[in-house]
Parts: C-alpha cells; sequence; structure tokens
C-alpha cells in the first residue's frame, strides 16, 4: 500500500508539471489602471495600459512571446495625453500555474512636441486561475528597468523602473 501510494503521488507531481505541452499557443494580455495625486490640492494623474501577447510553447512549459505595451496618461492639468506604444519578445517557464518570464522591450513616448524611444528589460512573475477549459485569469506582476540609452528627443542612460501589477485573461490552444 505505501508503495502504490509514492507512486501516485510521483505520478501526480510528474504529470503536474509538464502543464502545456510543445506545440501549444497562447493569446491573452493585461488591462492596468493606475490613478495618482501627486500632492494634496492636484488633479490625479491617470494611467491605462493595455498589453496583449501571444505565445508559442518551443518545449513543454516553456513558451516564447510576442507582446505589445500601450500606455496613455492624462490628467485635466494637460493640454496634451502622454502616450506611449512598445513591442517587445520574450519568454515564459510555467510550473502547474505560475509562470516566470523575462523580456525585451523598445517604446516609444510621444508628449506633444517631446518625443524618445527607450529599451527595457522586462523581469514578471504570475498566476493563472482556471475558469474554463484553458482559459485562465492571468494575475501577475511586472518589474521593468531602462537600459542603454535615450534616443529621439531624450537624453542620457535611460535609468528609469517601474513595478505594474496586472490582471487579464490568457486562453491557451493545445
Amino acid at each position: 500500500m505505501k508503495r502504490f501510494a509514492i507512486l501516485l503521488l510521483a505520478l501526480v507531481f510528474a504529470t503536474s508539471i509538464f502543464a502545456f505541452e510543445q506545440g501549444t499557443k497562447t493569446v491573452g494580455g493585461w488591462i492596468g489602471y493606475e490613478s495618482d495625486t501627486w500632492y494634496k490640492d492636484a488633479d490625479p494623474i491617470t494611467t491605462i495600459t493595455i498589453n496583449p501577447w501571444g505565445g508559442y510553447f518551443f518545449i513543454d512549459n516553456v513558451c516564447g512571446i510576442v507582446f505589445f505595451d500601450y500606455t496613455s496618461t492624462n490628467s485635466k492639468d494637460w493640454d496634451d495625453p502622454i502616450t506611449s506604444l512598445g513591442i517587445g519578445i520574450g519568454g515564459r517557464y510555467f510550473y502547474n500555474d505560475i509562470y516566470g518570464g523575462l523580456g525585451f522591450m523598445m517604446r516609444s513616448t510621444n508628449n506633444g512636441d517631446y518625443k524618445e524611444s527607450a529599451n527595457f528589460l522586462n523581469l514578471s512573475l504570475g498566476y493563472l486561475y482556471g475558469i474554463a477549459e484553458n482559459v485562465y485569469v492571468d494575475l501577475g506582476g511586472r518589474y521593468y528597468m531602462g537600459i542603454g540609452e535615450y534616443g529621439g528627443d531624450g537624453e542620457g542612460d535611460n535609468e528609469q523602473s517601474g513595478f505594474e501589477f496586472g490582471a487579464g485573461i490568457d486562453i491557451f490552444f493545445p
């Protein structure tokens, strides 16, 4: 009986590790919202972020992704919103419903007459909560840090960094 329990436990563990098989495709994305007030009498600054992606599992549990990043930041005190558009590539490793990822993104920012471009390294960590067969709610966080120098109207080294929480939906096609 003890051997059977150990064998059953080993079988459950081995099958749970390979949750997503080679050849699986995925589409999904996050939507984020943030509202900041920088001082007591200031109007709030609102930021909306949309991050869609698509990916392919080249080996079991390892997914290559292509992602987009659209950010719009605005306040009623400003004449024009600040918009950013980015495109990136990366990869994710899945263990059961938890994943970690690494990516590279090129982003272009437009603030009226001021335009700059920058590169970023992204680190992500998330959790997938199943809501239907092959459909998951994706809850996660992303840390990004600037690399290289600014382009366009920007000057100097890109030392920008930040942390973002997101929620969205991921769909997997075996």
